[in-house]
């Protein structure tokens, strides 16, 4: 491993901490026992997107977008009474200068949720098609999708798309999403998690192989601290098709090379890159994995070199 001195990470850990010895009860959200509350909760594969994998619940690329395009999820109604619920209307948040108006897309009634054992209550999935989504907004909602559309999707609404939802109640009350707060989440009406569900929009450009030549702002990133940054020179190889050979590897005048797998249509998580077994000054690089990013000009490649694992970070100057 390099003996040279790096930047140290210093992580904080932020923890709640209960007052009390460990009880069902003391679950934030009283699932086993809501007696106030009656709740829309995530759930399914969207549910372990947001919470399990820190990714979106779910996304989509307008560059490549196409009329197959969709968000789905799952959504469990939690009440002491599961009859009390009439219907859910769904909402697009639509961004109108500085302002943001709420447009129905959908209204899905009680008689569409099931209670087949997959949950403990009643549940419905729930499908919106980007299209109607678009329509919502006030967006052209043809295939491929205009460059206008597409700028207007990467700007306005580049932290996502919201969507929120209101439960109608068979006694003619609502459970607003505008009236839930944070604090005693147990005790609102609400679609949870966090009122809103974010359906993300992710920019993504398709692999071109002459935007990769040049200089690059190269960290090494380890467990215990990142060494960095140094500059690095990638130049295309002249034989092997997507092959890429760095100047000044390791910040110690090495040589290695990357390839990179073209990615067209497919999306992001397609873009792959790595450094196939070799040796570069003497040593032994192996194990490597990575994605790039064409649209940012990123590279972040995992590999094992001169005695242990680490991530080698490259950005585009």
């Amino acid at each position: 491993m390099k003996n040279k001195l790096y930047t140290f990470f210093l992580f904080v850990a932020l923890t709640l901490v209960y007052s009390a010895c460990s009880d069902d009860s003391l679950d934030p959200l009283q699932v086993n026992n809501i007696k106030k509350g009656r709740l829309l909760a995530l759930r399914g594969t969207a549910l372990t997107n947001v919470y399990s994998k820190g990714i979106p619940a779910s996304e989509f690329f307008p560059r490549i977008a196409t009329a197959a395009d969709k968000i789905s999820f799952e959504a469990e109604y939690l009440s002491d009474d599961p009859k009390s619920l009439q219907s859910v209307d769904f909402y697009v948040l639509k961004k109108v200068g500085a302002t943001t108006d709420r447009v129905l897309i959908v209204n899905v009634p009680f008689s569409s949720f099931v209670n087949d054992g997959k949950y403990k209550n009643p549940w419905v999935s729930v499908t919106m098609n980007l299209a109607d989504v678009l329509t919502k907004l006030g967006l052209p909602n043809t295939f491929p999708l205009d460059n206008t559309t597409i700028n207007t999707l990467l700007s306005t609404y580049k932290f996502g798309i919201n969507i929120e939802g209101d439960l109608n109640f068979t006694d003619g009350s609502k459970g607003l999403a505008a009236n839930v707060v944070a604090a005693g989440l147990f005790q609102s009406d609400q679609f949870y998690p966090a009122q809103k569900l974010i359906y993300a929009v992710t920019d993504f450009c398709a692999y071109d192989v002459n935007a990769w030549a040049g200089t690059y702002e190269a960290n090494e990133i380890y467990s215990n601290g990142v060494y960095g940054p140094y500059n690095v020179t990638v130049t295309k190889d002249a034989t092997v098709a997507n092959r890429f050979n760095i100047a000044n590897f390791y910040d110690s005048g090495y040589t290695a090379y990357i390839e990179f797998s073209p990615s067209t249509s497919a999306g992001p998580s397609t873009q792959t890159v790595k450094f196939p077994d070799q040796t570069s000054g003497g040593k032994a690089l192996t194990k490597s994995s990575g994605a790039y990013d064409q649209c940012l000009g990123t590279i972040k490649l995992n590999l094992d070199f001169d005695g242990g694992a680490w991530i080698y970070s490259l950005k585009k100057k």
